[in-house]
Parts: structure tokens; sequence; C-alpha cells
């Protein structure tokens, strides 16, 4: 088996993530994880940010970064797959959407639809569904969040580890279990002085982003979550401790 983090930024594809690339891989390294999900955001905000001029453009400025991940990470044995954090249209009067992590996504499947930011969180399951790409809720309790319909996701994230917010992932892991979820752990790395949390446990069959949806969906990994250094490293930044 290897640890796999499910939720990692990078500079350049999500402007808030800060930390250089040599940082991120070496953490990782040292941390013995044996897998990475490169997550960045797809938004209104970051597909401005995206270098190119086009939406073609933009979606190959996307994956060029996950192949830069991949380049990088291949001499230390550590896999890379691709994911997008998605934040979809608004609803019910909100001013902002909520974000979805969508897993399997490829460059052609995202060039060849409308950018993702423009669906609601239905269109963006059925979207799913019809691609066979795995589809959960993101930090659904953290403050300022509003968790969404169960319907059209399939699965939540139950631990997230960005210890700049409070997450409140004791109610996540709570709706996880009440609407019959399969529920996810992920660090939701940017910062290169960030603690490294979360992930799920795969086995090293795992080589693709189809055989880790596949994995996924049968719901049959083991959580890494590491609530101790999170509530410590939150409690720091917030200026409790």
């Amino acid at each position: 088996m290897i640890k796999l983090e499910t939720h990692c930024h990078t500079k350049g594809g999500s402007s808030c993530a800060d930390a250089a690339d040599d940082v991120l891989i070496r953490k990782y390294v040292d941390a013995g994880y044996g897998g990475v999900v490169i997550t960045n955001h797809i938004s209104r905000g970051s597909y401005a940010y995206h270098c190119g001029e086009t939406h073609a453009d933009k979606v190959r400025f996307y994956f060029s970064l996950i192949e830069n991940m991949r380049e990088k990470f291949a001499p230390h044995n550590v896999k890379v797959f691709c994911g997008a954090e998605v934040r979809t249209l608004p609803q019910n009067g909100a001013k902002y959407g909520e974000e979805f992590m969508l897993y399997g996504i490829t460059e052609r499947l995202m060039r060849d639809t409308a950018p993702l930011f423009t669906f609601s969180q239905e269109e963006l399951f059925r979207f799913a569904e019809k691609h066979g790409l795995f589809m959960f809720q993101t930090h659904p309790y953290r403050e300022g969040v509003c968790v969404m319909n169960p319907k059209f996701m399939h699965g939540v994230e139950v631990f997230n580890g960005h210890f700049h917010h409070v997450n409140n992932n004791a109610l996540a892991e709570i709706f996880r279990s009440e609407h019959g979820l399969i529920g996810l752990s992920g660090t939701d790395f940017y910062h290169d002085d960030q603690p490294l949390t979360a992930g799920i446990y795969v086995p090293e069959s795992v080589c693709s982003d189809s055989r880790l949806i596949d994995f996924i969906f049968k719901n049959e990994f083991e959580i890494y979550a590491d609530a101790i250094t999170y509530e410590r490293a939150l409690k720091k930044y917030k200026g409790i401790i």
C-alpha cells in the first residue's frame, strides 16, 4: 500500500498556492507519500489567472502543470494523478458557488467542454456520471461554506487539513454517514510551512487515474488523517497558542 495525497495545489495553478515545486516535492517525499493528486482550481477567478487567451490555451496550461509535477516526482517513485477543484455556479441566491473535486478529468474532455465553473452542482454531477468521473464536495463544513445536495455528489471530504481554516471535519463525517457517501481525506496543500496531515492508502497497483477512480468507488481504502497536527497548526496560526 502507498499513502496518497488527495488534495494538493501547485504554484502557478492556484493563485493562493505559494510553495515552490522543489519544496512541495521534498515535503511529500520526506513524509513517505507514494502518490499525489494535483487538484488546482477551476473557477472564474482562476480561469483568468491561468495563462493563455483561449479556452484551449488555458486548458493546455492547466495540464502542463500536472505534467511538470509528474516529471519532477518520477525520480522519487511518487505517482501523480489528475484532479480539478471546481467552483460551481451560485445557487439559491448565494453570492458564491461551492467547490467540488473531480477525479479523472482529461485534457481532451476539459477542452471539449464549456468551462466547468459555468456548471451548477447538478450539471457537474451529470457530467461526471456521463464520463465516469468521481465527484466529491471539499471542506463542506468550513466556515463560510455551505454543504450542498448529497444527491449530486459521490462523496465528501471528511477531513481537510488546511491549517488556515476551521474545517469542522467531525460534522463532515456525520454528513457522510447520514447520506451513505464516500469519505475522502486531503491536506489541501498550498504553503511551504504547511504540515502534511491527510490522505488515503491505496494499493501500489493503482497507477492511473482510471484505476484510482475504480478503487475509490469500491470504498475499501483506509483514511489517513492527522487531526492532532492539524489542530495544533490551526491554533498556532489563529494565535490561540
